[in-house]
């Protein structure tokens, strides 16, 4: 998440408090964190709200980075062509974001960088924020591939014009087109087979075979994180219990369980935590929902021990967090 940390200091504020009230628990790990979108979703509302100065998207698809995957950067490094380096976009989705996809379209002299959301029932305005990121990112990307080249024709948004409309034109720096079919970036279709690198098939084939390498390993097990994920929001009973009863939902021996997931670096306890975290806050949003009540559901001996274990998370106690609630929404 340094990519979100540089963009909230670009735009005069702090991350942390919004990974918190979004329901994103960092992890221990060095692993990548796989953040339910819906989460994410909220996450990026939250950070247009409190940006100053900066459109928050645009200042995060500036800074980004592909965070613990070097081998991306190895391939676009390597790449010949752009053609060649937008194979990149279907690893991205396996590894990265599989409700984002990113198609190709080429009509006549145009080619379409079109970025479409499969995301079930999100939240419109909160979709919009990530569909600009997106492009942002891909427009940064691009063009630091082909060494700050004015490759973008225009910019195609599906969304009617918002009240930040101005900004889109100052951020890409070419005609912007709201209320469009798709949200797409235009270039001259002659820019995908131009030479962007002297080609070295060494370094080509070794920056693929490393991708292909993690692919086969990683997205199975990611899988299976985001299937434990499910499996305790779709069952809190399980929050009240250790790995071994995750594991016989899950139909999987429970050491089976445990390896899968230490091989992609990370542990059951960060899963089950998170998730654990973002039910109490749930929870927390009724008051009619006693402090007790949420410690029983959530598997604490007592209410101390929730209390406790709330505050590691977020930083706040959890009646102080109900209080802040409350103050939030007169």
């Amino acid at each position: 998440m340094g990519s979100w940390r540089q963009a909230a200091n670009v735009c005069g504020f702090t991350i942390e408090p919004v990974f918190r009230d979004a329901g994103i628990v960092a992890s221990e790990t060095q692993a990548p964190m796989r953040v339910p979108p819906l989460n994410l979703f909220k996450a990026f509302s939250m950070c247009v709200e409190r940006a100053k100065g900066h459109h928050f998207p645009f200042a995060l698809g500036d800074s980004f980075v592909f965070e613990h995957f070097a081998e991306f950067d190895a391939f676009i490094a390597s790449c010949s062509t752009l053609r060649e380096m937008l194979e990149l976009a279907s690893w991205a989705r396996e590894l990265l974001a599989p409700w984002m996809i990113i198609h190709l379209d080429e009509f006549g002299s145009e080619a379409h960088l079109r970025v479409e959301m499969a995301v079930p029932d999100p939240d419109p305005r909160a979709l919009c924020h990530v569909r600009e990121v997106a492009l942002s990112a891909i427009n940064q990307l691009i063009r630091r591939a082909t060494k700050g080249s004015r490759w973008l024709l225009s910019v195609r948004v599906a969304s009617t014009p918002p009240s930040h409309q101005q900004q889109f034109t100052q951020h890409f720096g070419v005609p912007v087109f709201f209320g469009e079919a798709a949200d797409a970036l235009v270039m001259d279709r002659r820019w995908l087979d131009m030479p962007l690198n002297a080609f070295v098939p060494e370094a080509h084939n070794q920056a693929r075979m490393m991708i292909e390498r993690r692919m086969s390993r990683e997205v199975g097990e990611r899988r299976l994180v985001e299937e434990v994920r499910w499996a305790l929001e779709r069952r809190p009973e399980l929050l009240r219990d250790g790995l071994e009863a995750t594991a016989a939902a899950l139909a999987l021996h429970p050491r089976t369980l445990q390896r899968r997931l230490q091989a992609e670096g990370i542990k059951y306890v960060d899963i089950q935590s998170q998730a654990k975290c973002q039910r109490a806050q749930t929870m927390l949003k009724r008051r009619a929902i006693s402090m007790e009540s949420i410690s029983m559901e959530l598997g604490f001996s007592d209410r101390r021990a929730f209390t406790f274990a709330f505050k590691r998370w977020t930083g706040l106690s959890p009646s102080a967090y109900r209080d802040q609630l409350g103050q939030n929404s007169r």
